[in-house]
């Protein structure tokens, strides 16, 4: 049989690939823009045949059916990475597993079994390969484990490069659905974030290797970065500011000393031009995250540049980046890997940044503070924190003793709050 003919044996509708599905079985789908909405959906429609059915996901992008079910529903949602369905983690309705993304991959060795995997793919090139396009992640190693492979592929996805293909002979059954890929905007950053991007900027050298996620502060980060040479990428996410680094030739990746002259990443989100210009692009590859996220892996890259953001942190150096109090905000990700990970790199640089303040219903908040709010999750121990750096300013903790830490911290938080701080640091004997 040949390929055309393989292909063609396994191809069927979106009804018909679910129903390899048992009653019982872990599914898992991949972060952010690999999930397979049209395959979610078709299993959604099969609520009243199964008691139990555990559907996991990082990074909920695409509105689907599966997000009306309840607890009282056959479907056990684990929303790891909760976006859309951020409120459904809060109260209740679904559950949330904790872990750094690279560990993700072990969870079989955990007892933590997925018999099927479902995934979007890019059409089959000549020789039968599918790529993962913009989702390599834990998806590859945990196909290696499942009993059922279930594409959808999607003509809209690019074809991208790394160890991120399967081939039509491990494939179960082929789905063919197109239709757009969901886009983030990128809103240029605010005049607070460029002050931010510019204190970074300001402790990268040249032919450093970047930890670059999305958002405000990493576009920030990314623009004040322009005067750079030879900068490497290793990162978790591929966003927009990466792209634009590659395209003003700072991003060489000449320098790396772990898989040099590519750029490495385990999934990408962001706009529109971001995914067409990845696609067919050799300059970046795409790995699982076992790999990507592997503190040690992270570390042969010398002058890692780990740049993360939080909710709060407290004098002491705790950061939380994923809970406002006890209420799941959202997940570890990689940051856990990545701040060890740098630690370990000969010239490596652990950042968090963030701005100063959050506005809330009931006014400006100070996200320096001098004890994390009661049920908060530590994501970054207060022992690997080391530079932190808000609009006003960069401390560096790694070293410092308590009432230095406090100090320092202090005088980076908001005006508004020093006053406050230092007397709750007095009271509390941090100072």
């Amino acid at each position: 049989m040949n390929l055309k003919e393989l292909y063609k044996s396994k191809l069927m509708s979106a009804d018909e690939a679910v129903k390899m599905i048992q009653d019982g079985w872990s599914v898992a789908v991949p972060v952010a823009v690999g999930q397979p909405p049209v395959l979610i959906n078709a299993l959604a429609r099969r609520k009243d045949e199964f008691t139990r059915v555990e559907l996991f996901t990082v990074v909920d992008v695409y509105p689907t059916e599966m997000m009306t079910m309840d607890r009282e529903d056959p479907f056990i949602l684990d929303y790891s990475y909760c976006v859309v369905q951020r409120a459904g983690v809060q109260q209740g309705k679904y559950v949330y597993t904790p872990g750094r993304l690279g560990e993700v991959p072990r969870f079989p060795e955990y007892n933590r079994h997925y018999q099927a995997v479902m995934l979007q793919v890019a059409p089959m090139d000549k020789n039968g390969y599918f790529s993962m396009g913009l989702s390599c992640d834990y998806i590859m190693p945990l196909s290696r484990y499942a009993e059922k492979i279930i594409v959808q592929v999607n003509e809209k996805m690019p074809r991208t490069f790394g160890r991120n293909f399967l081939h039509i002979s491990e494939i179960d059954a082929i789905v063919e659905a197109t239709h757009p890929l969901p886009a983030l905007p990128s809103p240029p950053p605010n005049e607070k974030q460029k002050i931010i991007g510019q204190y970074i900027a300001d402790l990268i050298e040249d032919g450093s290797c970047l930890q670059l996620g999305i958002g405000g502060i990493p576009n920030a980060v990314a623009h004040a970065l322009g005067n750079k040479k030879d900068l490497g990428l290793h990162t978790e996410m591929f966003g927009d500011g990466a792209m634009w680094l590659h395209e003003q030739g700072v991003i060489t990746n000449r320098k790396k000393t772990y898989m040099p002259d590519i750029s490495v990443a385990t999934f990408a989100l962001g706009s529109e031009a971001l995914y067409e210009w990845l696609d067919n692009n050799v300059a970046v590859h795409f790995y699982p995250c076992d790999l990507v996220n592997d503190p040690f892996i992270i570390a042969q890259n010398d002058k890692l540049i780990s740049i993360n953001s939080a909710i709060e942190i407290d004098l002491s150096g705790q950061v939380c980046a994923e809970s406002i109090g006890p209420k799941q905000y959202t997940h570890t990700g990689g940051q856990a890997d990545f701040v060890l990970g740098s630690h370990r790199s000969r010239g490596g640089k652990t950042i968090i940044a963030f701005e100063s303040v959050a506005e809330t219903k009931d006014g400006l908040v100070s996200k320096i503070v001098t004890h994390l709010k009661y049920g908060s999750f530590v994501t970054a121990a207060r022992y690997d924190t080391n530079y932190v750096v808000t609009e006003y300013g960069v401390a560096k903790l790694k070293g410092m003793n308590l009432w230095d830490r406090a100090k320092s911290l202090i005088a980076i938080a908001h005006p508004d709050f020093r006053d406050q701080l230092t007397f709750e640091a007095k009271k509390a004997y941090f100072i």
